[in-house]
Protein backbone atom coordinates (compact mmCIF):
# COMPACT_ATOMS: atom_id res chain seq x y z
CA UNK A 1 0.00 0.00 0.00
CA UNK A 2 1.18 3.67 -0.68
CA UNK A 3 2.48 5.21 2.29
CA UNK A 4 -0.10 8.04 3.75
CA UNK A 5 1.30 11.46 3.27
CA UNK A 6 1.34 13.88 6.24
CA UNK A 7 -0.42 16.92 6.94
CA UNK A 8 1.11 20.00 7.67
CA UNK A 9 -0.78 23.47 9.48
CA UNK A 10 2.44 25.81 8.72
CA UNK A 11 1.97 29.32 9.97
CA UNK A 12 3.01 32.10 7.55
CA UNK A 13 2.53 35.04 10.18
CA UNK A 14 1.06 38.54 10.25
CA UNK A 15 1.88 39.58 6.68
CA UNK A 16 6.09 40.47 6.55
CA UNK A 17 7.58 37.23 5.15
CA UNK A 18 10.75 37.97 6.78
CA UNK A 19 8.69 36.94 10.17
CA UNK A 20 8.15 33.46 9.10
CA UNK A 21 10.25 31.03 10.98
CA UNK A 22 12.81 28.45 9.67
CA UNK A 23 11.01 25.86 9.86
CA UNK A 24 7.66 26.84 8.45
CA UNK A 25 9.99 27.54 5.34
CA UNK A 26 11.51 24.72 5.52
CA UNK A 27 8.08 22.63 5.27
CA UNK A 28 6.54 24.72 2.90
CA UNK A 29 9.81 23.81 0.66
CA UNK A 30 9.25 20.05 1.53
CA UNK A 31 5.20 19.95 0.52
CA UNK A 32 3.92 18.54 -2.95
CA UNK A 33 0.44 20.19 -1.91
CA UNK A 34 -0.33 23.51 -0.48
CA UNK A 35 -3.51 24.26 0.73
CA UNK A 36 -3.89 28.22 0.81
CA UNK A 37 -7.41 29.88 1.90
CA UNK A 38 -8.62 31.88 -0.46
CA UNK A 39 -11.30 35.13 -0.29
CA UNK A 40 -14.18 35.50 -2.48
CA UNK A 41 -12.39 37.51 -5.35
CA UNK A 42 -10.18 34.03 -5.35
CA UNK A 43 -6.76 36.30 -3.66
CA UNK A 44 -5.15 34.14 -0.87
CA UNK A 45 -2.72 35.96 1.45
CA UNK A 46 -1.74 33.41 3.36
CA UNK A 47 0.01 32.07 -0.50
CA UNK A 48 1.06 35.47 -1.01
CA UNK A 49 3.60 35.42 2.39
CA UNK A 50 4.68 32.40 2.00
CA UNK A 51 5.65 33.14 -1.77
CA UNK A 52 7.43 36.01 -0.33
CA UNK A 53 10.08 33.39 1.47
CA UNK A 54 9.93 30.04 -0.88
CA UNK A 55 9.49 29.57 -4.41
CA UNK A 56 6.15 27.95 -4.82
CA UNK A 57 5.74 28.19 -8.53
CA UNK A 58 6.32 24.27 -8.62
CA UNK A 59 3.62 23.83 -6.20
CA UNK A 60 0.46 22.12 -6.33
CA UNK A 61 -1.99 24.62 -5.08
CA UNK A 62 -5.14 23.50 -3.14
CA UNK A 63 -7.54 26.29 -2.71
CA UNK A 64 -9.63 26.51 0.39
CA UNK A 65 -12.89 28.78 -0.09
CA UNK A 66 -14.39 28.98 4.10
CA UNK A 67 -17.39 31.28 3.13
CA UNK A 68 -18.07 34.02 6.50
CA UNK A 69 -20.98 32.21 8.06
CA UNK A 70 -21.79 31.34 12.08
CA UNK A 71 -24.21 28.51 10.70
CA UNK A 72 -22.99 25.37 12.93
CA UNK A 73 -24.41 23.10 10.27
CA UNK A 74 -23.01 25.32 7.32
CA UNK A 75 -19.44 25.13 8.60
CA UNK A 76 -19.40 21.66 9.31
CA UNK A 77 -19.96 20.76 5.74
CA UNK A 78 -17.40 23.50 4.66
CA UNK A 79 -14.98 22.26 6.62
CA UNK A 80 -15.82 18.54 6.23
CA UNK A 81 -15.64 18.90 2.12
CA UNK A 82 -12.01 20.43 2.53
CA UNK A 83 -11.01 17.98 4.85
CA UNK A 84 -12.15 15.27 1.60
CA UNK A 85 -10.31 17.59 -0.62
CA UNK A 86 -6.77 17.17 1.74
CA UNK A 87 -7.26 13.47 2.20
CA UNK A 88 -7.67 13.05 -0.95
CA UNK A 89 -3.97 14.58 -1.71
CA UNK A 90 -2.68 11.90 1.53
CA UNK A 91 -4.06 9.01 0.43
CA UNK A 92 -2.50 9.97 -2.84
CA UNK A 93 1.40 9.84 -0.31
CA UNK A 94 1.59 13.66 -1.01
CA UNK A 95 2.34 15.67 2.06
CA UNK A 96 0.04 18.86 2.03
CA UNK A 97 1.10 22.02 4.45
CA UNK A 98 -1.87 24.25 4.85
CA UNK A 99 -1.13 28.10 5.50
CA UNK A 100 -2.43 29.83 8.10
CA UNK A 101 -1.84 33.62 8.95
CA UNK A 102 -0.68 34.48 12.11
CA UNK A 103 -0.33 31.20 14.45
CA UNK A 104 -1.97 27.92 13.06
CA UNK A 105 -2.94 27.68 17.16
CA UNK A 106 -5.37 30.65 16.99
CA UNK A 107 -8.72 31.67 15.04
CA UNK A 108 -7.42 29.29 12.69
CA UNK A 109 -9.32 27.39 10.02
CA UNK A 110 -6.32 24.72 10.13
CA UNK A 111 -7.32 23.89 13.45
CA UNK A 112 -10.55 22.09 12.48
CA UNK A 113 -9.42 20.90 9.20
CA UNK A 114 -6.92 19.49 11.79
CA UNK A 115 -9.61 17.81 14.61
CA UNK A 116 -11.60 15.86 11.62
CA UNK A 117 -8.18 14.61 9.71
CA UNK A 118 -6.40 13.25 12.94
CA UNK A 119 -9.78 11.86 13.56
CA UNK A 120 -9.52 10.19 10.75
CA UNK A 121 -6.36 8.69 11.58
CA UNK A 122 -4.06 11.04 9.40
CA UNK A 123 -0.34 12.18 10.56
CA UNK A 124 -0.45 16.22 11.61
CA UNK A 125 1.91 18.36 12.83
CA UNK A 126 1.36 22.13 13.98
CA UNK A 127 4.40 24.62 12.90
CA UNK A 128 3.87 27.89 15.14
CA UNK A 129 4.77 31.33 13.84
CA UNK A 130 4.41 34.99 14.78
CA UNK A 131 0.91 36.63 15.83
CA UNK A 132 -0.67 39.59 14.47
CA UNK A 133 -1.40 40.94 18.06
CA UNK A 134 3.04 40.28 19.39
CA UNK A 135 3.67 41.77 16.08
CA UNK A 136 1.88 45.00 16.52
CA UNK A 137 3.24 45.18 19.88
CA UNK A 138 6.90 44.82 18.98
CA UNK A 139 6.08 47.47 16.17
CA UNK A 140 4.72 49.82 18.63
CA UNK A 141 7.50 48.67 21.35
CA UNK A 142 5.16 48.20 23.66
CA UNK A 143 4.53 44.95 26.67
CA UNK A 144 1.41 43.51 26.01
CA UNK A 145 1.05 42.86 29.80
CA UNK A 146 2.41 43.97 32.93
CA UNK A 147 3.75 41.58 35.98
CA UNK A 148 1.28 38.96 37.19
CA UNK A 149 -1.12 40.88 34.82
CA UNK A 150 -3.79 38.86 32.94
CA UNK A 151 -3.69 38.93 28.39
CA UNK A 152 -7.00 38.46 27.20
CA UNK A 153 -7.38 37.60 23.45
CA UNK A 154 -11.15 38.47 22.63
CA UNK A 155 -13.18 38.04 18.91
CA UNK A 156 -13.72 41.80 18.67
CA UNK A 157 -17.40 40.48 17.28
CA UNK A 158 -17.93 38.06 20.01
CA UNK A 159 -21.92 38.41 21.77
CA UNK A 160 -20.82 39.62 25.31
CA UNK A 161 -17.82 41.56 24.53
CA UNK A 162 -18.77 44.75 27.11
CA UNK A 163 -18.85 42.71 29.91
CA UNK A 164 -15.34 40.97 28.44
CA UNK A 165 -13.82 44.38 28.82
CA UNK A 166 -14.36 44.74 32.42
CA UNK A 167 -11.74 41.86 32.96
CA UNK A 168 -8.43 43.04 34.85
CA UNK A 169 -4.90 42.97 32.52
CA UNK A 170 -4.32 43.68 29.18
CA UNK A 171 -6.65 42.88 26.12
CA UNK A 172 -6.40 42.46 22.23
CA UNK A 173 -9.04 42.53 20.24
CA UNK A 174 -9.35 40.70 16.85
CA UNK A 175 -10.69 40.66 13.70
CA UNK A 176 -12.82 43.86 14.29
CA UNK A 177 -14.27 44.50 10.65
CA UNK A 178 -17.68 45.69 10.45
CA UNK A 179 -17.76 45.62 14.30
CA UNK A 180 -15.07 48.51 14.78
CA UNK A 181 -17.59 51.19 15.15
CA UNK A 182 -19.46 48.94 18.04
CA UNK A 183 -16.13 48.10 19.47
CA UNK A 184 -15.47 52.27 19.65
CA UNK A 185 -18.20 53.11 21.47
CA UNK A 186 -17.43 50.33 24.29
CA UNK A 187 -14.25 51.28 24.83
CA UNK A 188 -15.06 54.80 25.10
CA UNK A 189 -17.60 53.56 27.20
CA UNK A 190 -15.56 51.73 29.56
CA UNK A 191 -12.82 54.49 29.79
CA UNK A 192 -10.55 52.40 27.89
CA UNK A 193 -10.05 54.46 24.65
CA UNK A 194 -7.01 56.30 25.79
CA UNK A 195 -5.38 53.31 26.36
CA UNK A 196 -6.36 51.89 23.51
CA UNK A 197 -4.03 51.62 20.23
CA UNK A 198 -5.55 50.46 16.70
CA UNK A 199 -2.84 48.71 13.87
CA UNK A 200 -4.60 47.91 10.77
CA UNK A 201 -2.88 45.42 8.22
CA UNK A 202 0.07 44.87 10.44
CA UNK A 203 3.08 43.81 8.34
CA UNK A 204 1.52 44.46 5.58
CA UNK A 205 2.22 47.27 2.85
CA UNK A 206 -1.11 48.98 3.61
CA UNK A 207 -0.03 48.74 7.54
CA UNK A 208 -1.35 51.75 9.55
CA UNK A 209 -1.17 52.59 13.05
CA UNK A 210 -3.73 54.66 15.03
CA UNK A 211 -2.50 56.05 18.42
CA UNK A 212 -6.01 57.48 18.64
CA UNK A 213 -8.52 55.29 17.97
CA UNK A 214 -11.24 57.41 16.78
CA UNK A 215 -8.73 58.53 13.72
CA UNK A 216 -9.65 54.93 12.22
CA UNK A 217 -12.40 54.25 9.95
CA UNK A 218 -11.08 51.59 8.13
CA UNK A 219 -12.93 48.58 9.10
CA UNK A 220 -10.53 45.75 7.31
CA UNK A 221 -10.81 42.03 8.77
CA UNK A 222 -6.88 42.48 9.67
CA UNK A 223 -7.55 45.16 12.32
CA UNK A 224 -6.21 45.09 16.12
CA UNK A 225 -6.46 46.40 18.98
CA UNK A 226 -4.35 46.61 21.93
CA UNK A 227 -5.59 47.57 25.19
CA UNK A 228 -2.92 48.72 27.88
CA UNK A 229 -3.44 46.99 31.12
Amino acid sequence: MMEQGKLYGVSVGPGDPSLMTLRAVSCIRQCDVLAAPRTADGSSLALKIAAGAVDTSEKQIEYLDFPMTRDPDRLATIYGAAAERIAAHLDGGHDVAVLNLGDASLYSSYSYLCRILLGRGYDAETIPGVTSFCACAALLNRSLTDMQAPLHILPASMPDLSTALSLPGGKVLMKSGRALPEVKRLLREHGLADRSVLVTDCGLPTQRVYLNIDDSEDESYFTTILIAP
